[in-house]
C-alpha cells in the first residue's frame, strides 16, 4: 500500500474524530470532567473520538497497530505499522470553552513517521503530510516561515504538569520573548506544530509531551520545510520538541539548550 492511502486513511480519521468535538463543544458539564492526573483531565469526548477513531483505522488496516492516548495499543502489537492517535488534543481549552483544540493521527512505520493529519475543528482547518510528499491546509501546500528574528512568533506550552520544571522552562521562555518578536501559548501542541508548518508560527518548543502529541505535527513541520528536534538535536520523538524552519530552529535550539539542558 502507498503512502497516500495512509495519508488518506489518516485525514478521514481525524475528520471523524473532529465531528466528534463538534458535535461536543460546549455541551461539557463539570460531572462529565475525570482526573487522569493532577491537572490532567479526560471526558466522554476524549474516550469517544478515540473509539470512533480506532475503529474505523482497523477496519482499513486489521493488521496495524494502534496507541491512543486514552485506551492505549490495540490490533496486532507485532506490527511494523502504528497508528498514534491523540483524540482530543486541548481537553482543557476544550473544556473551558476555548477554541483551539485539535485531532492528531499519525502513522509510524518501523519507528518512522510517515504520514501524518491534524485537524482543528471549530476553525475546519485538515492538515495532513505523506513522507517525501509535502504537507498541505486544506488543499493548499504549505511551507514553514522565512521571517526574520525579529518579526518571528514563537509558540510553546507552559509545563504545567511538572511545577518542579517551571523555573528552569522559565529561564528559556524569558530569552525567547528577548530574542523573538512576540511568544503564544495557543495551549494545544497539535495545532501549535500545524501552524508552525503552515508558517503562522516561525517557531515551536515544548517539554515533557507525549509521543500522540507531536507525531504528526512534527511530519508536518518537515515536509513544509522546517526542522524538527528533541532537545539535544537529535531527531527523536522524546516528548522535548524544538520545531521551525532551519534558521529559526537554530536560534530556539541554542536557546533552549543553554536554559533547559
Amino acid at each position: 500500500m502507498g503512502i497516500e492511502e495512509f495519508v488518506q486513511t489518516a485525514k478521514e480519521a481525524a475528520v471523524l474524530g473532529g465531528n466528534i468535538l463538534k458535535e461536543n463543544f460546549r455541551k461539557i458539564k463539570r460531572e462529565d470532567v475525570e482526573y487522569k492526573a493532577k491537572k490532567d483531565f479526560v471526558t466522554y469526548v476524549d474516550k469517544l473520538s478515540e473509539e470512533r477513531i480506532r475503529n474505523f483505522i482497523l477496519s482499513v488496516y486489521p493488521e496495524h497497530s494502534f496507541l491512543g492516548e486514552e485506551e492505549g495499543v490495540y490490533g496486532k502489537k507485532d506490527s511494523p505499522y502504528r497508528w498514534i492517535v491523540d483524540p482530543l488534543d486541548g481537553t482543557k481549552n476544550f473544556i473551558n470553552g476555548f477554541e483551539i483544540f485539535a485531532v492528531s493521527v499519525a502513522l509510524e512505520k518501523d519507528g518512522e513517521i510517515i504520514a501524518g493529519a491534524v485537524y482543528i475543528p471549530v476553525l475546519d482547518k485538515l492538515y495532513w503530510a505523506g513522507k517525501g510528499q509535502g504537507a498541505y491546509m486544506n488543499g493548499s501546500r504549505i511551507n514553514v516561515s522565512n521571517r526574520p528574528v525579529d518579526m518571528a512568533i514563537i509558540a510553546t506550552g507552559f509545563p504545567f504538569r511538572y511545577e518542579e520544571e517551571i523555573d528552569r522552562y522559565l529561564k528559556a521562555f524569558r530569552e525567547a520573548m528577548i530574542t523573538f518578536s512576540a511568544v503564544r501559548r495557543p495551549g494545544a501542541a497539535a495545532v501549535d506544530l500545524a501552524m508552525t508548518a503552515e508558517g503562522v508560527f516561525d517557531g515551536f518548543f515544548e517539554m515533557k509531551l507525549s509521543k500522540w502529541d507531536i507525531a504528526a505535527g512534527v511530519l508536518l513541520v518537515e515536509e513544509a520545510g522546517g526542522v524538527f528536534t528533541n532537545f539535544e538535536g537529535k531527531k527523536e520523538l522524546d516528548g522535548n520538541v524544538v520545531a521551525g524552519g532551519k534558521d529559526i530552529h537554530k536560534i530556539l535550539l541554542d536557546i533552549v539548550q543553554r536554559k533547559l539542558i
